[in-house]
């Protein structure tokens, strides 16, 4: 059997991406690790370190449980989800200039934190929404995160009521029309980068051809995906030195 190198895989890959003609991404919280966001096993080992709290990552993402432990859900949501000086790492970089370039349609992303916008990527579907809207719990008005940037518990200007983000407020419920936006672009697609998410690329279409990025072992891969384990910032760096032009 041939063993195919790190370095082989990511020349194989940007081929692929450069003669694609509808380059789609799917991404999940593990390319924003780098930036110093945990994914959800970092968010576990806030939880089952903190003395105070008692549950588990669906207890603290409720809106029963911002509402009534107000003070615990914000000191453990300024540790897990809200990292206010998380920067755009060489992925969410990547993407954007691929897109600005005209080479990738879009993106899909079950990532709340917004850095592929802050990156500057326009076409952007975000399943569970982002961090930058919060609506207070009594009239719903929506604030941006700079009110949880001033306020370590933030309240509404307009009734006094608790500001949580909307997110929580949905009880984690998706936002159906960006998942059927996303969902249509990946279905047009004939390139899908699958970047660091637990979901396999056998959930997604067969006919699409598959880069997969992801630091932990990924066992449902085809003989026809490029699958690159390792951490995805320093895979997208290097294939970032083999895009000349972007």
């Amino acid at each position: 059997m041939t063993i195919i190198s790190q370095k082989q895989k990511i020349e194989e890959a940007v081929n692929l991406i450069k003669n694609g003609n509808h380059v789609v991404a799917f991404t999940g919280a593990g390319i924003s690790t780098d930036s110093g966001i945990p994914d959800v096993d970092g968010i576990i080992n806030i939880l089952d370190n903190d003395p105070d709290f008692i549950g588990d990552p669906f207890t603290f993402s409720s809106s029963r449980y911002a509402i009534n432990h107000t003070d615990e859900f914000y000191k453990l949501y300024r540790q897990t989800f809200f990292q206010e000086n998380a920067k755009p790492n060489y992925t969410h970089k990547f993407l954007a200039d691929l897109e600005a370039d005209g080479i990738l349609d879009g993106i899909a992303t079950m990532n709340i934190d917004w850095l592929h916008k802050m990156a500057g990527s326009k076409n952007v579907f975000e399943y569970w929404g982002n961090i930058r809207k919060n609506r207070c719990t009594g009239c719903h008005k929506l604030y941006d995160w700079y009110i949880l940037k001033k306020e370590e518990i933030p309240r509404c200007d307009e009734c006094g009521s608790i500001i949580i983000p909307e997110f929580i407020m949905k009880n984690l419920a998706t936002y159906p029309d960006q998942v059927k936006q996303g969902t249509d672009l990946i279905n047009q697609a004939d390139v899908l980068l699958i970047l660091g998410t637990k979901r396999g690329p056998s959930s997604f279409p067969r006919h699409i051809k598959k880069i997969i990025v992801n630091n932990e072992t990924i066992n449902d891969t085809s003989k026809d995906d490029i699958y690159i384990k390792g951490d995805s910032d320093r895979v997208f760096k290097e294939m970032m030195s083999q895009f000349d032009y972007l």
